[in-house]
């Protein structure tokens, strides 16, 4: 039987939290009459068991899975990696091989000797032999072929795709395609003991229901021939099984029912295990009619339910971590062993239920703080089986990083060991140190975070503390060192004032590490350059002043004549005039100008009157010099913007000439 496809990543899992009530809000009043069956409610039982036993899996999803009970294993595909692994009944890697980018269905030849593999992005199946995991064949299915869910019946490869079913020769590798017009975002495909020539592929998908279509076929012949199509009324299959004999679907769609519907009729579907939860996310169905649903569930009701053959009464119940989703149930064929694996954000766990306890295995590990840039990172352990081989993953929790595995070792004759990472980027890296046991001898794991120190690179900025004519234009370099391998900077201007910093630049510096942005300056200005980090490098800013005059001009009038006294020039004015000084600056809310009148006495000029006025919106300020004025007395005058004097710190101090004036009869 092929099992349904589990979370083929963690933005999965991550889009299924979001849409969880989503899911649940669905309404279902348009779809297809259910039918309660008479004792299908749910009955009243004990507290679910915890789970227990739980396996670190070195994956970043698992994609699908199957049971191999001839060579006791649970195969996986981890779309991330592309990888085929082999577990053993508790959970630890045995085997792992790559298959592909995108490896996603896995299945089974009947006799249990060949693991499939499909490989969507490389539009292959692959070929393994089950007990070594070595490859035996590649099959082209063509480039416009997505296969999805495969498993082989009478000779023949068959797989799901999005427009229906494919089949491929094994000896020959002859391909024939059945276009039923399925349009299934990841087609579902499903097959049973009982009747081994009957296919099922269906529209369905784990994380939004797909649209119910189906089509079942005969395939007893070597040739696919469609016995039925159809579609669920209410137009939603998230996922479902076969059951043993083949005759009828046990599934669901949006919303909190799970139902049965024979193959020959899919608009007489019955209520058919209830177990008064919301969320039922897999299902799958033993050889000999036990029933096993997950729900997706995150306040201690039961994540796992077992129904015995025939029975609509809840048999057992299982619940695991808060945090975790459990996102597949499988069966080992004919056997008593229940798998299920759980997600919680990136990381994925592995549980066995029931089946034989294994002889338990235990590891420590010791580890780093924190590890200088450019340092490899060493983890020492003891395991507490001896000659076991022990395999080190790395990952770095909430990013987007893969999983990776990065050294495996084997423990010595007193179970210690030694793994190294020689190239961890500098972000907490969690290790996983993982021993994958044996057929009697459970996995045993230890983490440990590690932080890698990041180096700061050398910025600067140009023109610091420089001093700008009013209105100029200016062009700043941001100079960045040796980084990693992010070469892009950010440069911002931000002037003196209430709005806010605005971005020059964001670009890759040159091959000398320079930047360079142009702005028109009117008020001191303060430029940022920013380097936000690699994984590598940290982040890194520097800041430049640019000081910026205002414009401010002094316009003297009223005088008669204009004259030099020595080599000084002066403006002459009666003494029954009084001089009129006109100001103009560059205007800002508070301004005022500071108009300084000197007089020159005693051979040398000292402070008369120091004026601080007031500028209009236009920036401008007048001053008439009233009162006496004494023949033959002389006088200079200039006007000023003075930082933090003249009412704001917009500008840099910036001072008119001195204008020289006296008075005559």
């Amino acid at each position: 039987m092929t099992r349904r496809l589990a979370a083929p990543s963690t933005t999965g899992v991550t889009q299924m939290h979001k849409l969880r009530s989503a899911f649940t809000a669905l309404a279902v009043a348009g779809a297809t009459a259910i039918t309660v069956t008479a004792g299908a409610g749910p009955a009243a039982a004990a507290a679910p068991a915890a789970l227990t036993g739980g396996a670190f899996l070195p994956v970043n999803g698992v994609a699908d899975v199957a049971v191999d009970p001839t060579h006791q294993q649970v195969l996986i595909t981890d779309m991330g990696s592309g990888e085929l692994l082999s577990l053993s009944y508790f959970g630890g890697v045995q085997r792992s091989v790559v298959a592909g980018a995108e490896a996603q269905g896995v299945g089974l030849s009947p006799d249990n000797s060949t693991v499939y593999v499909t490989v969507g992005s490389e539009h292959e199946i692959m070929a393994f032999d089950a007990a070594t995991l070595r490859v035996k064949r590649a099959y082209d299915v063509g480039e416009q072929v997505w296969p999805r869910d495969v498993t082989e019946i009478g000779g023949k490869i068959w797989f799901a795709y999005d427009k229906g079913l494919g089949s491929l020769d094994v000896a020959t590798g002859e391909q024939k395609l059945y276009d039923v017009g399925l349009a299934a975002q990841i087609p579902l495909l499903l097959t049973a003991p009982g009747a081994p020539g009957t296919v099922v592929v269906a529209d369905a998908w784990r994380f939004a229901p797909g649209s119910g279509r189906l089509a079942v076929f005969d395939v007893s012949s070597g040739t696919a021939v469609v016995k039925t199509k159809g579609q669920f009324g209410d137009g939603s299959l998230r996922n479902a099984a076969l059951t043993p004999d083949g005759s009828s679907l046990i599934g669901f769609g949006s919303g909190c029912t799970i139902w049965k519907s024979p193959l020959s009729d899919l608009g007489s579907r019955t209520v058919a295990y209830d177990n008064g939860l919301c969320e039922p996310v897999s299902v799958d169905i033993n050889t000999d009619g036990r029933v096993a649903v997950s729900n997706g569930n995150f306040d201690g009701t039961a994540d796992v339910t077992v129904w015995p053959a025939g029975s609509a009464a809840p048999a057992e119940q299982f619940t695991g971590p808060a945090s975790d989703e459990v996102w597949q149930v499988v069966w080992e064929p004919g056997g008593d062993r229940l798998f299920a694996f759980s997600a919680s954000n990136e990381d994925w766990t592995f549980w066995p239920i029931h089946g034989s306890q294994p002889v338990r295995s235990t590891m420590t590990i010791n580890a780093p703080a924190t590890v200088a840039p450019g340092d490899a990172v060493r983890i020492t352990g003891k395991l507490s089986r001896p000659g076991g081989t022990v395999r080190l993953t790395r990952d770095y929790p909430n990013t987007q990083a893969l999983k990776k595995q990065v050294d495996v070792t084997t423990a010595d004759e007193n179970g210690n060991f030694t793994l190294t990472d020689a190239s961890p980027d500098a972000v907490p890296a969690r290790y996983t140190a993982s021993y994958g046991g044996t057929d009697t001898v459970g996995p045993a794991f230890a983490a440990a975070t590690v932080l890698i120190q990041r180096t700061t690179p050398a910025l600067t900025v140009s023109h610091h503390n420089s001093v700008n004519g009013y209105g100029s234009t200016v062009t700043v370099t941001a100079h960045l060192g040796t980084t990693r391998t992010n070469r892009m900077v950010q440069i911002w201007a931000d002037p003196y004032g209430a709005e806010p910093a605005r971005l020059l630049r964001n670009y890759l510096v040159d091959a000398k590490g320079n930047l360079t942005a142009s702005l028109k300056l009117t008020r001191n200005t303060v430029i940022e350059a920013k380097f936000l980090g690699d994984t590598k490098t940290a982040p890194a800013s520097a800041r430049s002043v640019l000081y910026t005059r205002p414009a401010v001009t002094l316009q003297p009038s009223r005088q008669y004549k204009a004259a030099k006294i020595g080599s000084v020039p002066y403006r002459f004015y009666r003494t029954t005039v009084h001089p009129y000084f006109l100001t103009t600056m560059t205007p800002y809310p508070g301004r005022k100008q500071r108009l300084e009148l000197d007089v020159y006495s005693g051979g040398k000029w000292k402070p008369w009157r120091v004026l601080n006025l007031p500028l209009n919106s236009a920036g401008k300020s007048a001053f008439t010099l009233t009162g006496t004025h004494p023949a033959g007395a002389r006088y200079r005058a200039r006007t000023a913007y003075v930082y933090g004097t003249s009412g704001d710190t917009a500008n840099y101090t910036t001072y008119t000439p001195y204008y020289y004036f006296t008075f005559t009869k």
